[in-house]
């Protein structure tokens, strides 16, 4: 039986912002007059870690400035507030953690993966890191290697231990996190499509951390926006006080008639 395509069903339509330091960027004003349901999707990318605020707008038309809380919905903040703590619930996706020489042993972080949370510990002692001892486990996994990580071969050793550590049963296993060195003293953490939750980080002077995918998303019904007729648009506000980045926005509509305006893009049939 043919169901049809799925952009046959939904209203589908995404766009990208460019946003500058201190400055906010608005997205176009969606019209929910033939729809039910919205589902709308921001994504930034770029150095998110000042924290990027998402702001769902309503409007009266499709050239009017959107005011804000449209569906009584608060803005969101997305993205880290700091390079060494990322609070869990903040859509953090995709970060890089980058070693400190300054390690010494004993320095930890946490790193959860939605409710899951790991503790890693620093350490030159051969016994604690190596494969297969009996000091590795669940609520602490050693990483480091003996030469030290003042030394560039001993901060690669410890980016490479870590990296098998993350990946081991007793770390977060395969299928949930992408891992790649792109720097000697760093890692890259991205989440993989099984992941459940984003990423969290509580770090001491053994890590310091850059966003570089952050996502946030609202769910609302046509029936939330204000009551009175002239408010029909939906659009969202992306600001940050921090670097300049991109955002990305998907809007997904739905209940509406069977076929929705086409997708305003190059589609394969």
């Amino acid at each position: 039986m043919n169901y049809g395509k799925l952009s046959e069903k939904l209203k589908i339509d995404s766009e990208v912002l460019s946003l500058t330091s201190a400055a906010a960027a608005v997205s176009q004003n969606y019209d929910m007059s033939k729809y039910t349901d919205a589902y709308i999707v921001v994504n930034v990318e770029g150095n998110a870690a000042g924290g990027v605020t998402i702001d769902l707008t309503e409007s009266s038309a499709a050239t009017a400035a959107g005011s804000s809380a449209a569906g009584g919905k608060a803005g969101i903040v997305i993205g880290g507030t700091a390079a060494t703590n990322i609070a869990a619930g903040s859509g953090v996706r995709d970060l890089t953690l980058t070693f400190s020489s300054a390690s010494t042993d004993g320095n930890f972080f946490t790193l959860s993966v939605g409710t899951v949370s790991k503790k890693f510990t620093y350490t030159t002692s051969t016994a604690a890191w190596a494969s297969g001892s009996t000091l590795q486990y669940a609520t602490n996994i050693n990483f480091g290697t003996t030469v030290g990580s003042t030394v560039n071969t001993g901060i690669a050793g410890s980016i490479d231990s870590l990296k098998t550590g993350l990946e081991s049963t007793l770390g977060f296993s395969t299928g949930v996190l992408t891992l790649t060195t792109p720097t000697t003293d760093s890692i890259r953490i991205q989440l993989m499509d099984d992941a459940v939750g984003d990423i969290g980080l509580n770090a001491s002077a053994v890590m310091s951390a850059v966003v570089n995918n952050a996502v946030g998303a609202f769910d609302i019904k046509a029936d939330q926006l204000t009551s009175t007729a002239s408010k029909r648009y939906l659009g969202v506000k992306v600001s940050t006080a921090a670097t300049s980045c991109r955002a990305a926005i998907t809007v997904i509509r739905t209940g509406g008639r069977y076929m929705p305006p086409a997708f305003k893009g190059k589609l394969s049939s």
